[in-house]
């Protein structure tokens, strides 16, 4: 029994009790998140781009990009 406490006591220090792993949870799936939504932003920009080049492109061959 006194192992256990001990190894209880030590994952508390070194881990945090529930409260503060449930946050740090949290935490981390808002950034990973907030990541996932900035990597798809760059993404549509550049979409965008290339979607105005090529339409560009389509213009200057005499069509009409739609």
């Amino acid at each position: 029994m006194d192992t256990y406490i001990r190894r209880k006591d030590h994952e508390f220090v070194t881990e945090g009790g529930i409260r503060e792993r449930m946050t740090a949870a949290r935490l981390g799936y808002r950034n990973n998140q907030k990541e996932i939504i900035e990597n798809l932003s760059h993404e549509n920009e550049g979409l965008k781009k290339e979607i105005a080049r090529l339409h560009s492109i389509i213009r200057s061959l005499g069509g009409n990009p739609g």
